[in-house]
């Protein structure tokens, strides 16, 4: 009787959803909604070619609640993902979402949940839920991943059938202990054959999935309309009586019931056994209530007299404490007045703080020593400064100060105002720039050093070569020998002076966001046809972006270096394996290759000008890398087990 005035109910619902939108529907405006055509009960073919199912039916009530006209077309499920895509249709009208799916589609709200549950026999009792399977015939859909979900659990056998259909025929007649498999479904087929008194359902559902439409990427207007339709259908009923005629009401375990009238009695019990323990212990607590009083006013007035005086010498220290650091200290209220100044900071600005504290920070001349505007950013916005140097003069004298600035917090974290503290760094400076100076005369001296050593080989190369030319020129070979090593180690020169310039050239930087994946690829490209014919195995499989800030130029020049070394290093069929990191703060590209390696006395020199291992190498390749890595706020990290493999990292420092 209740199937049959199911769908009177529903015919009448429908009829009052045209009644209340008849004069909102648009007739130019037709949304075309893709579905699958076979996968009962939701959406399927029936034997006369009539389109029906659950998502069927929920799709005309939302035409009529949305007010304008719905053509739903069965296709192939792939058929439907592909025109959607194209904008040959504007929704799918149900879909399992995950992540890689929330990325393709927009998706309306969740009207369904997808899950996993255990069927047995109404006369069962061993069988609880799935963890009780083990040992048990099993029966699942063939097409159904019920099958990787029981994998798990242990050794159950599992039977594969083509539909639910057979499975409950199979487990009615005993030949198997449950089947597993879409509850819905299942439900739908129970009811469907009549089999609610014979199958029941044990144990909690499992690998839950969101099921709803989907909406072409960027297409919301259409997809909130829906959803606010599917709201007013479910507050209407209109949506769960749609959900009953397919699916049925759900089938809850007898245990269930008892389970929750043991709750519902145990929490009964707890409430009143709470209830006597609370009258018994107001009892007491009134009868004692007057005397504690009594004793926590006398406590609470001695305890207030101690912090007064707790208070006002704490207030004491703090003065000593700030008057005894080393550094400056002036803070601001919110308003920026300023409320300390040390002595410190007396001293060090010569300025007397009786004139400065009470006055806003625009009335006293605070722009010598401070940026007025940091200090407005810190008041405003809670931006905090670290400055290196701010010069002022005092007479004739140039001072350098080094100041922080930072907002200050109560202690509900609310901006109640500012605090700078400044160091002179004067002598500092001066003594810096006498540390630079003498590092600038070494690095020359080792520059100086390095290019003579390294012009003088060939240059006593090609004087041999003159030295005999007079003795040896009716030679033919060393006429042939002269032709060839004389260009060779001109040409090594010629290599050496433009490696030079290259690296003691100002750069000229062209700065901006670049994809380091897809620059390591460029480069890749550049050497595979020799790494092929050379027999070299190379593992890079990374496919994510890595958005970095920088000179790309440079950065390729460093990769093409780096790849070069590793090429050479490796020889012939040998393994280059590239990796990227990438986290918030940085990204790390890795090259390892299974070369000879670097002894371990050369890892300190290898990034120096003029070193090299190599015969005929001008040693300014990883010189002039490393001198790039700088300039685009990169370190370069060099590991290496000799006659075994080298790694260098590359780490990408994000601003």
């Amino acid at each position: 009787m209740q199937s049959r005035l199911d769908p009177v109910i529903l015919l009448l619902a429908i009829l009052l959803v045209i009644s209340s939108k008849s004069l909102c529907i648009n007739d130019d405006e037709i949304i075309i909604i893709g579905g699958e055509k076979n996968y009962p009960p939701f959406e399927y073919l029936d034997e006369d070619g009539e389109y029906r199912g659950f998502n069927v039916d929920l799709m005309k009530a939302l035409s009529l609640e949305v007010g304008v006209e719905i053509k739903l077309v069965p296709m192939d499920w792939v058929d439907a993902h592909v025109a959607l895509q194209n904008g040959s249709i504007d929704a799918i009208q149900g879909m399992n979402y995950n992540d890689a799916r929330l990325a393709m589609y927009d998706f309306s709200n969740e009207y369904l949940k997808n899950s996993l549950v255990c069927f047995v026999r109404k006369d069962e009792t061993k069988i609880l839920g799935v963890d009780s399977l083990i040992g048990r015939r099993v029966a699942v859909q063939r097409s159904d991943f019920a099958a990787y979900a029981l994998a798990d659990k242990g050794e159950i056998e599992v039977v594969f059938f083509s539909d639910l259909d057979i499975a409950f025929e199979k487990l009615i007649k005993g030949e198997v202990d449950a089947v597993v498999g879409n509850k819905l479904t299942g439900l739908y087929i129970i009811q469907k054959n009549r089999s609610v008194d014979l199958i029941k359902t044990v144990g909690n559902d499992i690998s839950f999935t969101s099921y709803g439409m989907a909406f072409k990427k960027g297409n919301n207007q259409l997809m909130n309309e829906f959803n606010q339709a599917l709201e007013s259908l479910k507050k209407k009923g209109t949506y769960y009586n749609i959900y009953e005629k397919w699916f049925g009401k759900e089938i809850k375990p007898a245990w269930k019931g008892l389970l929750n009238l043991l709750y519902i009695l145990l929490f009964i019990i707890i409430i009143v056994i709470l209830i006597n323990l609370f009258f018994i212990r107001i009892n007491s607590i009134l009868k004692k209530e007057v005397e504690l009083r009594t004793i926590n006013l006398n406590e609470a007035n001695e305890e207030l007299n101690k912090k007064q005086q707790i208070i006002k010498e704490s207030n004491r220290y703090k003065e000593q404490i700030l008057n005894g650091i080393g550094n400056g200290l002036i803070t601001f209220d919110k308003e920026g007045i300023i409320t300390t100044l040390n002595k410190s900071c007396e001293n060090l600005l010569n300025i007397n703080s009786e004139e400065f504290i009470g006055m806003r920070y625009d009335e006293v001349d605070l722009e010598r020593y401070i940026h007025i505007n940091h200090l407005k950013e810190c008041l405003r916005y809670e931006k905090q400064f670290n400055i290196e140097e701010k010069r002022y003069y005092q007479g004739n004298k140039e001072n350098i100060l080094s100041y922080i600035l930072r907002p200050l917090f109560d202690l509900n974290n609310e901006n109640i105002g500012a605090v700078v503290t400044f160091n002179d760094i004067t002598e500092i400076s001066i003594l810096r720039r006498k540390l630079a100076e003498n590092d600038k005369m070494n690095s020359l001296g080792t520059l100086i050093s390095g290019i003579s050593h390294e012009i003088r080989n060939p240059l006593t190369s090609i004087k041999a070569y003159i030295d005999l030319l007079p003795k040896k020129y009716d030679n033919i070979e060393f006429r042939k020998k002269i032709t060839t090593e004389i260009p060779t180690e001109i040409e090594r020169l010629n290599e050496l002076l433009t490696d030079l310039i290259d690296y003691s050239r100002p750069k000229k930087f062209k700065k901006e966001n670049f994809d380091l994946i897809h620059l390591v690829n460029q480069t890749i490209d550049i050497f595979i046809s020799e790494m092929e014919s050379q027999g070299i195995d190379i593992n890079y499989l990374i496919e994510d972006e890595v958005i970095l800030y920088g000179d790309k130029q440079q950065i390729k020049q460093i990769i093409v270096n780096i790849l070069k070394n590793s090429m050479e290093a490796v020889n012939f069929n040998g393994k280059i394996v590239i990796d990227v990191e990438d986290t918030e703060e940085q990204a790390i590209l890795s090259i390892l290759d299974n070369g000879q390696g670097i002894m371990e006395e050369d890892l300190n020199n290898i990034l120096n000008p003029f070193f090299t291992t190599k015969d005929n190498g001008t040693g300014l390749g990883l010189a002039l890398c490393y001198q790039y890595a700088k300039d685009n706020n990169t370190n370069i990290k060099i590991n290496s087990k000799y006659g075994e493999w080298t790694k260098i990292d590359l780490v990408f420092t994000k601003s």
